[in-house]
């Protein structure tokens, strides 16, 4: 097995891109940028950068507003909930002793 074994060095699958002397200041533009798409024939390319701070910042308050927004949404819910299911429960103790004040008329109206 170790005889099939190459021991050199492996060649490079693609050539080394080289950036001529006048392209260093293009090169600082990009790294400024967060994202840029470049577009010839042919060829498509995607630069992404690390965020800076204020784009962090930014994120996070943007990620806190949705969470409050969300617990405000849930909060309400319940509280809307609350009176309904009590409406409700009222709803059938209410029915269930206008049913049996039914029956004991109906009873009485039959025996007479």
């Amino acid at each position: 097995m170790t005889a099939d074994r190459d021991d050199r060095p492996e060649q490079p699958r693609t050539e080394p891109e080289i950036i001529p002397p006048g392209e260093a200041r293009r090169a600082e533009a990009l790294s400024q940028m967060r994202m840029r798409f470049d577009e010839r024939v042919g060829v498509h390319r995607i630069v992404i950068v690390r965020p800076g701070l204020p784009w962090v910042l930014l994120g996070l308050i943007i990620v806190g507003l949705i969470a409050i927004v969300a617990t405000l949404v849930i909060a309400g819910l319940v509280l809307l909930w609350i009176p309904l299911l009590i409406v409700v429960v009222l709803l059938v103790l209410v029915s269930s002793r206008l049913r049996e004040a039914v029956r004991r008329l109906q009873a009485w109206w039959w025996r007479r």
